[in-house]
């Protein structure tokens, strides 16, 4: 793919997961994209043949940038708490406008989606919660966090804790129900 085919593709998933962030799997159509975009639909087939490849694209896209956000954590922090502290910023980035993650909105329409998609995205939750559940025990073991039980179930009430801090902030329209859960997550950590 040349550049200029990677940079409308690139487009088009940007403008896709912002309908879906907004709207959910289901909640568009390639019109939409296009309208948005402002191409032809055919365009957009010519990159995603059908609605399923783009869902493809973008839980793809989405894995790998997940991947790459945290391996940046891990270079760039030495200390537990403040990594997990930089992967909620990861989550209050769709906040600030009253979106949801793509991963959430996903879920929403899960019954749905493909088969592709649904693996993809157990493959993205399955990303997180080893992430959180390695940084968890290594900052227990570190002395630099303190919590009681395992550290699978921890990283599993953290995660599930930062989706449903979305689905208020957005709910409310109140970014503030956001930072508090935060907060109350990390502070109940040290």
């Amino acid at each position: 793919m040349d550049k200029n085919n990677k940079n409308t593709a690139e487009f088009i998933l940007d403008t896709a997961q912002s309908l879906v962030q907004q709207f959910g799997f289901n909640g568009f159509s390639y019109s939409h994209i296009a309208d948005k975009v402002g191409i032809r639909n055919a365009s957009i087939h010519y990159y995603f043949p059908n609605k399923e490849d783009l869902g493809e694209a973008l839980i793809t896209r989405y894995q790998k940038n997940f991947i790459t956000y945290v391996a940046q954590i891990d270079l760039d922090t030495q200390h537990s708490l403040e990594k997990l502290r930089k992967f909620t910023l990861l989550y209050s980035g769709p906040v600030q406008d009253y979106r949801t993650c793509l991963s959430v909105m996903l879920s929403t329409d899960l019954a749905t989606l493909s088969g592709k998609v649904r693996d993809g995205l157990a493959q993205f939750f399955t990303s997180n919660l080893d992430w959180l559940e390695r940084v968890l025990e290594q900052g227990r073991r570190d002395g630099q966090l303190k919590f009681e039980g395992a550290a699978d179930v921890r990283a599993h009430q953290f995660l599930a804790s930062l989706q449903g801090a979305q689905l208020l902030a957005r709910s409310f329209s109140d970014v503030k129900k956001f930072d508090m859960i935060v907060e109350g997550l990390l502070s109940a950590l040290t």
